[in-house]
């Protein structure tokens, strides 16, 4: 199913929409909708969402300690504490390394909506088929935004958008992101962030897919819209819970409907990077301790962060 395609997306890349949309752009809810929406999902929520949260490996080289925390970019308020050992590893760390570092976000905007827009007259209608973008186009409705305002744009952006209004939608939110946790906590403590991408790199990844495999992952995604929500909130239930299996499970099943070289760009190419960038570091041996903190699929799916450490020589200790 293509919805999980969605959710792998949203695990592996922290994107920030910052700006390049419409002026007309409506996705912030006012605080009595959130309040209203937030009441009727707790409501009805039958899953608990208290756990250690994420898996941990902890590696050693010489002098110098890393960590390799796998996150989840999307939270909920009982994810908090994290296991004894997680917040440990936190605070032994001289320097935290996200991602991105989202307080630090110079985004470019022209830039990208230089590649979020269509090259020629091609328009999202021309791209989409008519019950695609019929059904799409109702849910903007529902949160105030007019698909119009966006008919020029490319259909890997407007996949964003999507996302934004899945996870208002599910039981998770941004501002209880592990990732935003620790970047509040690091400033707050004065530690050194040193970011392992840029947004650029993210955006550049999305927008460098063809037209073909974009209208795939748009379309699947406008067609499982409505079960997109409580998918991502088992997959929060999942990583809270470190049930490692169930949560690979519900990534890896959506890699069965896409290409390779989706894949390959998506995660495969980024963990390559993001384990050079790491080997740089320990080689170094400047004694410091390190704490890295990424997307859960990074830690999980090979070629994973860790497996490509264990390939350079070092050996990764398990610790959730």
């Amino acid at each position: 199913m293509m919805k999980r395609l969605m959710a792998i997306y949203l695990l592996i890349v922290v994107l920030v929409i910052a700006g390049c949309s419409s002026p007309n752009h409506k996705l912030i809810q006012s605080e009595e909708a959130k309040g209203q929406d937030y009441e009727q999902q707790t409501s009805e929520t039958a899953l608990n969402y208290e756990g250690d949260g994420g898996f941990l490996w902890k590696v050693l080289h010489g002098k110098t300690t890393m960590y390799v925390y796998g996150t989840i970019h999307l939270g909920h308020q009982d994810f908090y504490p994290l296991a004894s050992g997680i917040e440990e590893a936190y605070e032994d760390a001289d320097v935290i390394l996200p991602e991105i570092n989202m307080f630090k976000v110079d985004v470019n905007e022209e830039k990208i909506k230089e590649m979020a827009l269509f090259e020629d007259d091609t328009t999202l209608d021309d791209v989409l088929s008519e019950a695609s973008y019929a059904k799409l186009s109702e849910i903007f409705k529902g949160h105030e935004m007019a698909l119009a305002d966006y008919n020029h744009f490319q259909p890997w952006f407007l996949g964003t958008l999507l996302n934004q209004i899945s996870n208002e939608e599910s039981e998770l939110a941004p501002e209880y992101g592990v990732d935003l946790y620790f970047l509040q906590r690091a400033l707050e403590d004065n530690k050194e962030i040193v970011e392992l991408e840029t947004v650029e790199m993210q955006y550049e990844v999305q927008a460098g897919f063809s037209m073909e495999t974009q209208v795939q992952m748009l379309e699947g995604s406008i067609a499982d819209h409505e079960e997109t929500a409580s998918f991502l909130n088992q997959l929060g239930y999942n990583w809270a819970h470190g049930n490692e299996d169930a949560f690979k499970n519900q990534l890896t099943e959506g890699f069965e409907d896409i290409d390779e070289k989706y894949q390959q760009a998506i995660n495969d190419a980024r963990n390559v990077h993001m384990a050079n960038k790491l080997d740089e570091i320990l080689q170094t041996d400047d004694g410091q301790t390190y704490f890295v903190f990424i997307g859960a699929a990074h830690v999980l799916i090979e070629p994973s962060v860790p497996g490509e450490l264990e390939k350079k020589g070092y050996e990764m200790e398990r610790i959730y």
